[in-house]
């Protein structure tokens, strides 16, 4: 009976050292899984990435975290969102973002798993703390010749978990997306490369589907493993999935909520590519020019295992002939981004065209892409002649707004801005009446200091350049991140020139309706008060009469006038004053 016991032993002993290959089976405390519910047009979810980095970075290999975009910040192009986000952020009470839950778990100060980000230190402190009943281990592996990613994952229980069963999640996610994101360069400016923002730790999938797979023993000494094998698609919603930069987190939970303790996956690739080069980003060079030259920079990334020392560029502009460019200025080490500046090309103003680039060599020998970047571009360059009006309707945070007009010298023609922040989400209207003084071209740059242009969900802001005669010459729809930038062609000045003079007054300017002219006479005169457009003409006279010494107050009823740029002429006796006024 003693030996049988024995060998039942030694049989027991060895059928586990031979499962159990690399999962610790030593006691540990919990680690930490925050699932952040965020959004590319929430504007203080740079902020919770930010946070989310630091806690990463104070504790290593034991805060873990999953970036969930999800709801209405989420929407729109670029689909950052999964199948899986809106059954995630259900269970949790979220009230705003961004927001998360620290191992799905309710502290005691709330009856939801939702947590402020403010309290994420903390309730991290708590956890990280915590005695767990399991630990977790996982290896993966992606071969990049058939893009499938195999994941073996081992649990060991060193207690009794509260459940009998519990459920492993295995989670697919991805860094380095290079996007757009409200607030990025406020709250997370390091992330920021060129104009786009780097999204990190960004779930792509759940290997093990919505709620994991189960695992039906869970008492100490348990020992659970499974394989997960899972073909690695292009893209998901148009995003492509580049191999490099994914990474694999796993963790155990009780059921669909308390997480026990997760980890993330060490990750070995094979068959990678030894030439292999990937563009990320192009971003047009629109020189300060009214005619359609162009360039552009690509960023391009070295995904393969060789250095890269020499390129050809293959690129088309506008479905024309094909382009090359051989580059060799540096060498792009493996893993590694570089900039490289494509020469200059023509456009045809004001419409989009497409740039299309690839790669179609690296160091001298031909290579593939599995398909063309590109690039939609539109030089704005418009024709403009005389005096314009600049209308801009600010968004409720004109705090962030300004703009500049530059002379075709590169001096400042006119400028405005920042103004006071509203209280509410509404806009208010500015007119700013533009007085070209040499034919030639000029340029107009209207800036958003938080990045979110000025039609972004707190007042649909927008502005126009309106010509003389009412034609509206730009009309911008405010959506424009941190810049927009046009060039104005202006090939005619007025000759209509307003003096400076506190005799004569007309309010209020800008105006669309009945306004004042207030005339300050010393001795009984003569007066003729007449109106004039841009070009000199006359196009209304008001009066022409003897007026009394004093002061006199004639009127006119601008609403019977187009938009634009006018000019009042009042003449006294033999002198003659001009006021300009802004018909809105």
């Amino acid at each position: 009976m003693k030996k049988i016991t024995f060998l039942l032993t030694l049989l027991s002993v060895f059928a586990f050292s031979y499962a159990q290959t690399f999962v610790s089976t030593t006691p540990a405390n919990k680690n930490v899984i925050l699932e952040e519910y965020t959004g590319k047009s929430c504007v203080f979810c740079p902020d919770g990435h930010k946070r989310a980095q630091e806690l990463m970075a104070a504790n290593p290999g034991r805060f873990f975290a999953i970036n969930v975009h999800q709801g209405s910040y989420a929407s729109g192009t670029p689909n950052y969102t999964t199948q899986w986000g809106n059954a995630l952020a259900g269970q949790t009470g979220l009230q705003g973002y961004p927001a998360g839950t620290l191992n799905r778990h309710i502290f005691p100060d709330s009856i939801v798993t939702d947590i402020n980000r403010g309290q994420w230190v903390v309730n991290t402190g708590v956890l990280l703390n915590t005695p767990s009943p399991v630990n977790v281990a996982a290896e993966a592996t992606i071969d990049w010749s058939t893009r499938i990613l195999t994941v073996v994952v081992e649990v060991y229980y060193t207690g009794n978990a509260t459940n009998t069963t519990n459920k492993l999640n295995v989670a697919l996610l991805q860094n380095n997306v290079l996007g757009p994101q409200t607030g990025a360069s406020n709250f997370n400016p390091n992330m920021i490369f060129i104009n786009q923002y780097k999204h990190m730790h960004m779930l792509r999938h759940l290997l093990t589907g919505q709620w994991g797979v189960d695992i039906t023993t869970t008492t100490t000494g348990s020992f659970f493993t499974q394989t997960f094998n899972y073909t690695i698609p292009a893209d998901i919603n148009s995003i492509p999935l580049n191999l490099e930069d994914l990474e694999v987190v796993a963790f155990v939970a009780e059921g669909q909520q308390e997480i026990i303790t997760g980890c993330e996956s060490s990750l070995t690739n094979i068959n990678r590519p030894e030439k292999n080069a990937r563009i990320d980003i192009i971003t047009p060079i629109n020189y300060p020019t009214c005619d359609g030259q162009t360039g552009a920079f690509i960023y391009l990334k070295n995904s393969g295992t060789d250095p890269i020392s020499s390129l050809e560029l293959s690129y088309t502009v506008a479905g024309g002939s094909t382009l090359t460019y051989n580059w060799n200025a540096r060498t792009i080490a493996s893993i590694s981004m570089d900039t490289i500046h494509i020469p200059v090309f023509i456009l045809t103003p004001g419409i989009n065209q497409i740039l299309s680039v690839q790669v179609s060599q690296i160091n001298g020998t031909a290579f593939t892409a599995s398909a063309p970047s590109t690039l939609t571009i539109n030089k704005k360059v418009i024709n403009g002649g005389g005096y314009m009006t600049l209308k801009l309707v600010t968004d409720r945070y004109a705090d962030e707004t300004t703009f500049k007009i530059f002379n075709p010298d590169g001096s400042i023609l006119l400028q405005g801005g920042p103004w006071s922040q509203l209280s509410t989400n509404t806009t208010t209207t500015r007119w700013f009446a533009i007085q070209p003084q040499q034919i030639g071209c000029y340029k107009l740059e209207v800036y958003d200091s938080y990045g979110d242009g000025i039609n972004a969900n707190y007042g649909a802001g927008y502005f126009q350049v309106i010509k003389y005669d009412n034609t509206i010459l730009i009309n911008d729809n405010g959506q424009f991140g941190s810049l927009a930038r046009y060039m104005i062609n202006v090939d005619a000045v007025a000759g209509v020139e307003e003096a400076t003079t506190n005799d004569v007054n007309v309010y209020p300017n800008p105006t669309d309706g009945l306004t004042n002219i207030s005339v300050n006479l010393m001795n009984d005169a003569y007066v003729n008060v007449s109106i004039y457009n841009v070009y000199g003409q006359m196009i209304q006279v008001l009066n022409d009469s003897q007026m009394s010494q004093g002061k006199n107050d004639l009127t006119f009823n601008a609403a019977n006038l187009s938009s634009g740029i006018y000019f009042v002429r009042v003449n006294i006796g033999n002198e003659t004053y001009t006021k300009k006024v802004t018909v809105r």
